[in-house]
């Protein structure tokens, strides 16, 4: 079984998280390690990915908005944490439409990145 042969179901099970199966590179990295040790078939992947992508995409309080097509952050080959996320109108002028900043964060290391999409 290859990522391509459970990438529309796939698809749609991480979008409801707000991930993507294959942005940002890492995510693709992820699915297709665990996909290469799963002993199982495609639906018992897909089951065991169901009932733990809230765990793995694990948000502070509420999952993204994204303004552009979703891009989870990882560390260390795992998703980061959803911190949250601060938005500005366009009507602020620091940018030509609205924009928002998506804060991310490993636990384990400390680790932070933030991601700015402008729509």
């Amino acid at each position: 079984m290859t990522l391509d042969d459970v990438y529309a179901d796939l698809t749609r099970i991480v979008s409801e998280v707000g991930a993507q199966v294959d942005v940002p590179i890492e995510s693709e990295v992820f699915f297709s390690q665990m996909l290469e040790g799963f002993a199982g078939n495609r639906e018992q992947f897909l089951d065991y990915v169901t009932k733990n992508v809230q765990e793995w995409f694990r948000v502070v309080e509420h999952g993204p908005r994204w303004l552009q097509e979703g891009e989870w952050q990882f560390s260390g080959g795992r998703p980061m944490v959803f911190v949250g996320q601060i938005d500005i109108p366009a009507a602020r002028q620091f940018f030509h439409d609205d924009a928002a900043f998506f804060v991310f964060w490993n636990p384990e290391t400390g680790e932070t990145k933030t991601l700015v999409q402008v729509a």
